[in-house]
């Protein structure tokens, strides 16, 4: 089954919908592809709605961490809606729980977007990587 997307804006953000498994094969380097597409765009608050992922793997994690800081280092902000159990599981066991930010709940996540200085998440990162 390949990796689907759907999208829309809310409160300024866009919000991408990958739906399918974002593994090794399934074509999860579209995720990337297609959140540096959206900056490029000018929407620079992004937000990955994690709800329709129905497997994460390593490399998958990958994608959204290469898109993570290809986004944050350009000056934008991206996090993460309704990861599951194992994605959140999978974040703490490498550490980027600490880094990538997490909401289980829209209208909460929109808030943070919209208030989160893309200084601060710029320095996050580059503490992350030291």
């Amino acid at each position: 089954m390949p990796l689907l997307f759907t999208g829309r804006l809310s409160s300024g953000v866009w919000i991408l919908s990958p739906s399918g498994p974002l593994t090794l094969g399934s074509g999860s380097e579209r995720l990337r592809e297609a959140l540096i597409e959206k900056f490029d765009a000018g929407f620079h608050r992004l937000l990955i709605d994690c709800s329709g992922l129905t497997t994460v793997d390593s490399h998958g994690l990958g994608e959204i961490v290469s898109a993570y800081s290809a986004i944050v280092r350009r000056g934008g902000a991206l996090k993460l809606l309704l990861p599951s159990k194992r994605l959140q599981e999978l974040l703490a066991i490498t550490g980027l729980d600490t880094l990538l930010e997490t909401y289980g709940d829209e209208s909460a996540a929109l808030r943070s977007l919209n208030a989160q200085s893309s200084a601060k998440a710029k320095a996050a990162l580059d503490d992350f990587l030291e």
